[in-house]
């Protein structure tokens, strides 16, 4: 057992380390260059903008309708269940205090 985890260990350590040493060098070369000064947005060329922006608000907004859409429906399959419950306690009589046997 304990020959098993310092295999593990052993393999995951050398997993993250290649993958450290080949990410490096990539993650440095993609880096835009950097601006030490603020820049209006007004100022930026196109691409530098936020093109997806239609797509976030349209992403944000059907997540939103979504569990908007998820709560009503639950809350209706609520209110039917209290409803059969209320009928099955009048129609056994119950009063609805619980007296039954324990």
């Amino acid at each position: 057992m304990r020959q098993t985890v310092h295999w593990v260990t052993v393999t995951t350590v050398v997993l993250i380390a290649g993958a450290l040493g080949i990410a490096a060098p990539g993650v440095a070369a993609a880096q835009p260059e950097q601006v030490n000064e603020f820049v209006p947005i007004d100022e930026l060329p196109p691409e530098d903008r936020l093109p997806a922006a239609p797509f976030l608000v349209a992403a944000y907004s059907i997540v939103w309708l979504l569990a908007f859409g998820y709560l009503w429906g639950l809350s209706r399959r609520l209110s039917g269940v209290e409803r059969d419950v209320q009928d099955l306690r009048r129609s056994s009589g119950g009063d609805g205090s619980g007296g039954g046997a324990a």
